[in-house]
């Protein structure tokens, strides 16, 4: 249970969505007073995907019912990552700014790379990024998400300087990027039973909607 009637802006806003993916829940049973956005966005262009392993009573309002094996949603949900990052489908700059996949890691480690690593008596919650700008180990910024003029690099390995000596780091991006090279839509599709051609169309419909 979420605990919470809306997750984000008003359910009046679905409207305007140029993609909705039903997945994880029944709206046209729990989300009753509201649920009538759905059908009404697809009058608007709006493309509906349920996510589901039965043909519930929000099925019939969606364009696409993808009928996922029981408990298999991860996998889907990791393979159409993994479909948009091998793409190059993923907003670069919203990434930089809006995650923390650009922080750098120590791959000795596999601990995020710290001032208390480089400096004695250094802060635990300083963390890093490398400019792409400088091509220079940068602080990340603590009081704000703006990165000003600092283009923090998503891939590559770094050799940083550290008070045991000089390490390696690498982004979370990397880290990431390797994580879901074990789920390949063919992969996937043996566990959730949900083709590898639909799942990679999925993932691409999703991350072309603006």
């Amino acid at each position: 249970t979420l605990g919470k009637m809306g997750a984000g802006d008003s359910a009046s806003n679905w409207f305007y969505s140029d993609m909705i993916l039903i997945w994880g829940s029944n709206p046209n049973y729990t989300h009753t007073a509201n649920f009538h956005y759905i059908p009404e966005a697809r009058y608007n262009g709006t493309k509906v995907v349920a996510v589901t392993p039965d043909y519930n009573a929000s099925v019939p309002f969606a364009d696409l019912w993808v009928p996922i094996k029981i408990g298999t949603d991860a996998a889907l949900a990791l393979a159409m990552c993994q479909v948009i990052i091998t793409k190059g489908l993923y907003k670069a700059d919203f990434v930089r700014e809006q995650t923390d996949l650009p922080r750098l890691v120590r791959t000795d480690t596999r601990r995020f790379l710290r001032e208390s690593d480089r400096k004695r008596g250094g802060a635990e919650n300083q963390l890093y990024l490398f400019d792409q700008k400088t091509k220079q180990v940068v602080e990340a910024p603590l009081k704000s998400l703006a990165l000003g003029d600092v283009v923090p690099a998503l891939e590559g390995e770094y050799e940083v300087g550290t008070l045991r000596g000089r390490v390696k780091v690498k982004p979370v991006f990397e880290f990431l990027k390797e994580k879901l090279r074990d789920y390949t839509p063919e992969k996937a599709s043996q566990i959730t039973g949900v083709s590898a051609k639909l799942i990679g169309e999925l993932a691409e419909q999703f991350a072309r909607a603006r």
